[in-house]
């Protein structure tokens, strides 16, 4: 049998600590990417041009409908999920 090429960690990392890193560093490495590749499109003159003005209306009514979506997910999560583990029944 092989020795292992990489000592094992006197301290090892919490399976905690690892998730919430990889998740944080795919969030800004996403966020990142996505900044990068949008700000061109804000540099056009074309978003400030008086012909485009008339798709402006859609922008508010797609705000209102994702925040409502949020609140239907968090409403939904609340009754399947934090109900009945208050209640003392299985959750499926």
């Amino acid at each position: 049998m092989s020795p292992s090429p990489v000592p094992p960690s006197p301290f090892p990392e919490k399976p905690v600590v690892s998730t919430v890193r990889r998740c944080l560093t795919t969030l800004v490495v996403t966020a990142t990417v996505v900044a990068a590749l949008a700000a061109p499109a804000g540099a056009t003159p074309i978003l400030a041009d008086d012909d485009y003005k008339w798709f402006y209306w859609v922008g508010p009514l797609l705000v209102l409908s994702f925040i409502g979506l949020l609140i239907a997910i968090g409403i939904g999560y609340y009754i399947k999920v934090l109900r009945p583990k208050r209640r003392g029944r299985p959750v499926t």
